[in-house]
């Protein structure tokens, strides 16, 4: 899996998106989160708050995809271990 996206893809995309951001889903669609109900609050100084941003904007996400996905990543290798 990638670590970065292109960013002339992904302003495609950004654009993309806006344009179809209010079209209703198909009939039978919903919408939802699977599974993502839990919310843990998580204090980080500023230093480490700016270099989350900067590592989830180098690749282009949100820092709480990063984070998230940072989660599942030690989670993964804890189950292995």
């Amino acid at each position: 899996m990638a670590k970065t996206i292109d960013p002339a893809l992904a302003e495609r995309l950004r654009e993309e998106s806006e344009q179809t951001k209010a079209d209703t889903y198909p009939a039978g669609t919903t919408g939802r989160r699977p599974n993502r109900q839990k919310v843990y609050s998580v204090r980080l100084s500023a230093e480490e708050e700016a270099e989350v941003q900067r590592v989830a904007a180098a690749r282009h996400l949100p820092a709480s995809t990063l984070v998230r996905s940072w989660i599942l990543e030690r989670l993964d290798r804890e189950r292995s271990a």
